[in-house]
């Protein structure tokens, strides 16, 4: 999967208007996705060329028809990548709080010679020995 096409192809409302249509109705031909969207055939073409570029959607002839469908396969890869963006969350920071109360914040304090030293005054530090 290439992430910038992907993403790229989805920056566009007619493409996500198209994408949220094809998943709520896997199977549906470019005739039922015309009749549904308000957009002239050449774009919904250009679209779908885009769409089947970055492998968010899937085709399949029957007949003289070709059904769409969502990539399941690129939907799984977009969820990994976007999932590895979140942060780690500890059971403090993941609790459900008020609308406006801010999240406590956990400081790492390492002892040495009486003195508190937090983890960020040690980024960038090498090991002694």
């Amino acid at each position: 999967m290439d992430g910038a096409a992907v993403f790229k192809a989805l920056a566009d409302e007619n493409r996500v208007d198209i994408v949220r249509f094809i998943a709520r109705h896997p199977g549906v031909t470019a005739s039922a996705l015309l009749d549904r969207l308000d957009i002239a055939q050449s774009t919904l073409s250009h679209h779908m060329k885009v769409l089947l570029s970055a492998g968010i959607v899937v085709c399949k002839r029957k007949g003289k028809w070709t059904h769409y469908s969502i990539n399941i396969e690129t939907v799984d890869r977009i969820e990994r990548f976007v999932g590895a963006l979140r942060p780690a969350r500890t059971a403090k920071s993941h609790r459900a709080r008020p609308m406006g109360e801010v999240a406590e914040t956990e400081t790492t304090v390492i002892r040495m010679s009486g003195q508190d030293i937090e983890a960020e005054d040690l980024e960038g530090v090498a090991a002694e020995e």
